[in-house]
């Protein structure tokens, strides 16, 4: 067990490389992400290899010093890097980043950590733009948990239509049973190691945790009460459009402050959106976004999708819409280190014509992704994908439906089939 989890705290984080290259020739780098992913040990990784302080606030002689003199505080390591966990915890310390590096712009000064978005802070309202980059953290990828750097898109552009079936094969086979436990495990570095169990009691915890105590911390709404049956409804819609009338009615939240309560999810991480693709170029497109949890494990647990019952899983409909969610969250991890830049959205048409993933490039090209959990691919399930390749014409590269069968295959010249591990696989 001792080495198990050893193993589990040096597996390398992706995202170490643009830490590291962001301090080089920014001031200021700030790690944002959810409590409980791994930022404290990822600067800790970062810290072996440049001249760095370490400071957490969550340490309480530490805050009091920070609230007490926060200038007098941030420039107490002046030749180094100065790296501050849970920054959140003090936005007075924002200001006084601020200054400093005004007086003083070497690059890589401070190292931040955050467990909510600090520009929606309560209380940071100094921006740091121009002076730092943010970097997000999410749970493990599943590439990182197989010691690789997975970066799909870029496998994709890399293959052309021409290699790209050849690309999409090289995919490791999985089984519908083999996707269910992965996507019931989530990727909390804390619970890789435990048990179905376990596990469900530490998911328990962590969103009463985050929920009761930093939501509260981060946020003045007045109907934080009310901010876990908003979670649990979420968790039950996940990778569906949000509909503000039918939320605001099964949570109690008045709909003119839903966003509010929402977009505090968003703020600690917890919740991811898709906006609508292609909301200019057709009156017919419906732009409802779509929200989904960040982490699958924790989508599992509410809807009560447990690992230990695999065969109930796999035919119930909930399993389809937390596989969507999980794919969803691999490419947004995926965006934080991808040699490509690339915006994911969601697409419906007044038909209900549907595309679950739209991955928009930063030059207008279009790649479309539909997941499915059947282990079988048909013809009809291309149709959303197009009724997208003629609204969007030159810009659209190719179409690939992800299922939870073994092959590859083609369906026309830019119409695929493949395996769901070819998100990280491939």
């Amino acid at each position: 067990m001792d080495i198990a989890v050893q193993e589990i705290k040096t597996i390398r984080r992706n995202i170490e490389e643009a830490v590291m290259t962001t301090l080089f020739d920014t001031p200021v780098a700030v790690i944002q992400g959810a409590r409980q992913v791994g930022k404290s040990t990822l600067v800790s990784l970062v810290a072996e290899k440049i001249n760095c302080m370490k400071i957490t606030l969550d340490d309480t002689t530490m805050l009091n010093a920070a609230k007490t003199d926060p200038l007098a505080f941030v420039n107490q390591y002046p030749g180094g890097t100065l790296a501050i966990d849970e920054v959140q915890l003090c936005p007075e310390l924002l200001r006084a980043v601020k200054l400093s590096v005004d007086e003083n712009r070497r690059p890589g000064r401070f190292l931040l950590t955050g467990s909510a978005d600090l520009l929606h802070v309560a209380g940071a309202n100094e921006s740091l733009a121009g002076r730092a980059e943010t970097i997000k953290l999410y749970p493990f990828s599943q590439g990182e948990m197989e010691g690789r750097k997975e970066d799909f898109i870029s496998s994709i552009l890399r293959a052309n239509l021409a290699g790209l079936l050849d690309t999409l094969q090289g995919a490791p086979a999985l089984t519908r049973e083999d996707y269910a436990a992965r996507v019931a495990m989530g990727g909390y570095p804390d619970i890789v190691l435990k048990d179905s169990k376990r596990r469900n009691a530490w998911f328990r915890n962590y969103i009463m945790s985050v929920l009761d105590h930093d939501a509260a911390d981060l946020s003045g709404l007045s109907h934080l009460d009310k901010l876990g049956v908003l979670f649990s409804v979420i968790s039950g819609q996940t990778s569906s459009e949000f509909v503000q009338r039918s939320v605001a009615g099964m949570t109690g939240i008045p709909e003119s402050s839903l966003s509010g309560y929402v977009r505090l999810l968003k703020d600690l991480y917890l919740v991811l959106e898709l906006s609508a693709w292609g909301r200019n170029l057709s009156r017919r497109v419906v732009s409802k976004k779509k929200i989904s949890l960040t982490d699958s494990g924790v989508a599992s647990h509410l809807n009560g999708l447990s690992e230990t019952a695999l065969a109930d899983v796999l035919r119930g409909e909930a399993f389809g819409a937390v596989l969507e969610s999980f794919v969803v969250a691999e490419l947004f991890k995926q965006q934080s280190w991808s040699a490509e830049d690339f915006t994911l959205y969601h697409y419906r048409d007044r038909d209900r014509k549907e595309v679950d993933l739209v991955v928009e490039l930063f030059d207008g090209r279009i790649v479309a992704l539909e997941v499915k959990a059947a282990r079988t691919v048909s013809r009809s399930d291309f149709a959303g994908m197009k009724t997208l390749r003629e609204t969007a014409g030159d810009r659209f590269l190719c179409g690939i439906v992800l299922y939870t069968g073994a092959n590859a295959l083609p369906y026309g010249n830019d119409m695929f089939a493949a395996p769901i591990s070819a998100v990280w696989g491939s």
